[in-house]
């Protein structure tokens, strides 16, 4: 360690990009220059639509924990840094902006190759704003391995992926109902909606006055489309009419044929017990119509809204070319004009609306490319859904043959609750910024099947093609939808360590051909609970089915990260924060501080720019805290400095070589070591940085560097420099440019980045350590001072009370009482017989009064208030003791406690009045 001066004040602006490059330079950001186990973390690879959000800093700073952590573990660590094409948001987006540029209908105007070109235009720019944004916040990714979801070797997996599951029969082309989004022209998942809750009506009517049932809705527009009524087989009151068909007339292009049908799903209680089937415009309902066709019982789907929101000619003509609002009013005129409206009610209902366009989707019959979650794969006699499932509960007949954890616990019921209502996946969107479907038609039989009206006659066995070429010919033409933006995330874990080629790489051969059988399963992903269906479940689903492997073993989820109102960060609602803006004001170590700060697993925490502040000043403690060591204390010897090891031997303990306080500070600081290591094993990150605070401001600042300036010995210099040299360590996961500016101020030229963690050390094995003692005498005197505003200058006179075995060791401790910013100090030791202050285990009281002639009004009436509460105690405990019941039933060891505390209050009572 150097015998120099650090500058007073820590500039991270100074420091920050200059460590960055010098960490690039050195290649340990790369594993290939790493030995050890290897364990790797995939970035949850950002959207190309815009820059790094709040959301975005923190997970940089998760990740960067845990890689810089297992690093310094001796792990050859892979962090994996991507983007992600984002399909239907970043097309969503570029159209946006060029509406607001004054281009309407950027589809129709510009054709596909044309807008796709301003899209990729877009998403290159954004994407290297994005990658500068990652290095701003010290992130230690591999940069050599730098993946794209949207880029050529991501694209090959996708096509060989989508291959597989056509030729294994996982994926076809299906007609089904599916979300709608008029706005964005596109399909969207269901895990795609946002449910917006706002004020609608609710509507009781009958389809006529003979029909025996009403029913009640929110959309009597799709009224029109009804096949069947659903009632509950158990329901009394409509038992009889299950199986009977009644004919009504309501307008639409043919009469509409009713079926009552039974379903075990229906509540009897809620509103009529009735519920009118819609197959055509209802998830549900189509799996009723499914369900139906199954058992041999079919009813009809008719579609009365196409993809414009409009009315088909299926509604009638009347309603054909009508809106949807439209065509609800002229429907609800029609029933109260006809009298079949029974009642309209103002409700509030959730509605689904489409995450990326905002418009409500409308579920539509349509003809689009499915993923088959239930059917059985070739050869394991298992579905999609069982092996999602077998990856989490990890079961007896689990060929898998590892677990996924998911922490916190409580989301891993969440997601077995999901998969067991997982319904097939739609892939398909008619979107063009994405990977387009890997599928060919012959050209003479090219059908635009997504946009035609349902028909369940339309034959889907065309002459097709699956592969990532057409095969020979001019009269093949590729399928115009391009894919889920998730199938290609889904790859995410194996698809970025160089799969397929890498699944036949073997040893010997270069480090990233091996990245596949060095790397996966990955061990640890983060992400927010926000994205667990969207994204964690599609990954478990791909890498399992192409691998048999889990993607990772280990899963931990954040919360979302709110206002200090608790309120989501937005733009439109003006109190979004930029974190490169919080990082060029208050460093990138405070910001990374600040935001892992009470955060806890699936938990959302607040974050507000007060915290960042309290976080900078906690970063500039521990700089000048180093200043001071660095300035004022020799270097050590080699051998204890660069190693970081303190060697305490029981020769030295016994002759005193030790004090007190050097005792106490290295007791606590293996406690902090223990704990740290416990704490970052179990993603318990707050905790961790919480307790690390604690040590460096209270422990070593507040009270050893104090102590330090009255306790000269031959010792001092080398605790300090063990202390400073593992507190770094420990604090480097956390703020790693600060301490890595620190360890190059020390002399070192091995980087911290690449030090090992601080381990337990053996050697200190210090028992029965009494500094506790004189640090609650310390308190007590200063809390003293404060609460009755005594100067400094104010003499006190300070009695306490020790037993007689440890009174010369707390005579040994006077001056230390009197110079720890006590004041003027009038200190009296008194032995005793035993102990029985609960808080220092060999101080028996301490009084605390100015001296005469310094007693004021309000010390006077201090005194005047403890003897009163002293008084009021005495009768209480003379009171319990003097109750029978409690003396016959009480443990004698708790009645014997009641009567050493009754003599020792009477005992200070009469001393405080003297």
């Amino acid at each position: 360690m150097l015998n120099k001066e650090l500058p007073k004040i820590y500039n991270s602006a100074e420091h920050e990009d200059a460590i960055y490059a010098k960490w690039e330079k050195s290649g340990f950001f790369n594993p290939d220059n790493l030995s050890g186990e290897p364990y790797s973390i995939m970035m949850p690879p950002p959207n190309v639509t815009g820059v790094l959000h709040l959301g975005h800093a923190l997970e940089n700073s998760l990740m960067d924990i845990m890689a810089r952590y297992q690093r310094m573990n001796g792990k050859k660590v892979l962090l994996l840094p991507g983007t992600d094409h984002a399909a239907v948001a970043t097309q969503a987006k570029v159209e946006k902006l060029l509406v607001e540029q004054g281009l309407t209908n950027p589809r129709q105007k510009l054709g596909r190759d044309k807008l796709l070109e301003k899209i990729r235009e877009y998403a290159e720019n954004s994407k290297a704003t994005i990658l500068k944004q990652i290095k701003k916040m010290g992130t230690s990714c591999d940069w050599s391995r730098l993946a794209y979801t949207f880029d050529e070797a991501r694209n090959s997996a996708v096509n060989i992926v989508f291959k597989k599951m056509y030729n294994d029969g996982l994926i076809y082309r299906g007609n089904r109902a599916v979300n709608w989004s008029v706005k964005g022209q596109s399909t969207c998942s269901d895990d795609e909606l946002v449910q917006v809750e706002r004020p609608a009506k609710l509507y009781t009517f009958k389809y006529a006055k003979d029909f025996p049932l009403a029913i009640a809705t929110t959309r009597p527009e799709t009224k029109l489309g009804d096949t069947a009524v659903a009632v509950n087989p158990r329901d009394k009151r409509y038992k009889k009419f299950i199986g009977q068909i009644f004919t009504v007339e309501v307008g639409a292009a043919k009469p509409l044929k009713i079926k009552i049908i039974a379903d075990e799903n229906v509540e009897v209680e809620f509103g009529t017990g009735a519920v009118g089937v819609t197959p055509a415009h209802s998830l549900i309902d189509f799996e009723m119509y499914e369900k139906q066709k199954s058992i041999g019982e079919p009813i009809g789907l008719i579609q009365v809204i196409d993809q414009h929101g409009q009315m088909t000619q299926a509604a009638g003509k009347e309603y054909a070319g009508l809106a949807v609002l439209a065509a609800r009013e002229k429907f609800i005129s029609w029933l109260k004009k006809q009298e079949l409206l029974i009642k309209e009610e103002e409700i509030t209902q959730n509605v689904g609306t489409s995450d990326r366009f905002g418009d409500a989707v409308e579920i539509l019959p349509m003809t689009q490319w499915f993923v088959d979650v239930n059917k059985k794969i070739p050869g394991k006699n298992k579905s999609l859904k069982d092996l999602m499932r077998e990856a989490v509960t990890a079961g007896h007949n689990n060929d898998l043959k590892q677990k996924i954890t998911i922490t916190p616990e409580r989301f891993e019921k969440i997601y077995l609750n999901w998969i067991d209502n997982l319904r097939d996946w739609c892939v398909s969107r008619q979107i063009w910024w994405g990977h387009r479907i890997p599928v060919y038609y012959r050209r003479q039989e090219i059908f635009n099947f997504q946009f035609s009206i349902f028909n369940e006659n339309t034959n889907l066995q065309q002459d097709i093609y699956v592969g990532e070429k057409p095969p020979e010919g001019d009269d093949w033409v590729q399928d115009e939808d391009t894919l889920d933006t998730w199938f290609s995330s889904g790859l995410w874990t194996f698809s970025t360590l160089g799969w397929p080629a890498s699944a036949k790489a073997t040893a010997g051969k270069p480090e990233k051909l091996n990245d596949l059988k060095t790397f996966h399963p990955t061990n640890w992903m983060q992400m927010g609970y926000e994205i667990l269906f969207f994204w964690l479940a599609r990954m478990i689903l791909m890498s399992t089915y192409a691998l048999d492997q889990i993607p990772f073993k280990d899963v931990y989820i954040h919360g979302m990260l709110r206002n200090e109102l608790g309120k989501k960060f937005s733009k439109s609602s003006g109190n979004n924060l930029d974190p490169l803006e919080v990082a060029a004001k208050y460093g990138t170590d405070a910001l990374r501080l600040s935001l892992i700060s009470g955060i806890a697993p699936g938990n959302d925490s607040r974050f507000y720019e007060e915290k960042v502040e309290g976080a900078r000043n906690m970063v500039n403690k521990l700089w000048n805290i180093s200043r001071y060591i660095i300035t004022n204390y020799p270097p050590v010897p080699k051998r204890h400095v660069r190693a970081g090891e303190l060697r305490i031997t029981n020769n030295e303990i016994k002759q005193k070589k030790l004090t007190q306080a050097d005792e106490w500070i290295l007791n606590n600081f293996q406690i902090l070591v223990k704990a740290v290591k416990i704490d970052l094993e179990n993603y318990n990150f707050s905790q961790a940085a919480g307790k690390l605070r604690e040590f460096t401001w209270n422990y070593l600042a507040d009270w050893y560097l104090e102590v330090c300036k009255f306790e000269k010995t031959d010792k001092k210099n080398e605790i300090l420099s063990y202390l400073l040299i593992d507190l770094l360590k420990l604090w480097h996961p956390f703020i790693p440019f600060i301490t890595e500016a620190i360890w190059a101020e020390c002399g070192f030229k091995k980087m911290l980045i690449i030090e090992n963690w601080p381990s337990l050390n053996k050697t200190i094995n210090i028992k029965n350590n009494y500094f506790e003692a004189i640090i609650g005498v310390i308190k007590d005197i200063r809390d003293y001072r404060a609460e009755n505003k005594i100067d400094l200058s104010k003499k006190l006179k300070v009695e306490i009370g020790v037993v007689k075995d440890k009174y010369n060791f707390i005579k040994s401790q006077e001056i230390l009482i009197k110079s720890l910013k006590t004041g003027s100090v009038e200190l009296e030791i008194k032995k005793s017989n035993k102990s029985n202050n609960e808080k220092f285990s060999i101080i028996t009281f301490i009084s605390i009064s100015l001296v005469e002639g310094e007693v004021g009004t309000r010390e006077k009436a201090r005194l005047g208030k403890k003897i009163n509460n002293l008084e009021k105690i005495i009768k209480a405990t003379e009171s319990r003791l003097a109750n029978q019941e409690f003396i016959d039933k009480a443990p004698e060891a708790v009645v014997k406690k009641e009567k050493d505390k009754l003599t020792l209050y009477k005992s200070e009572l009469k001393r405080l009045k003297g």
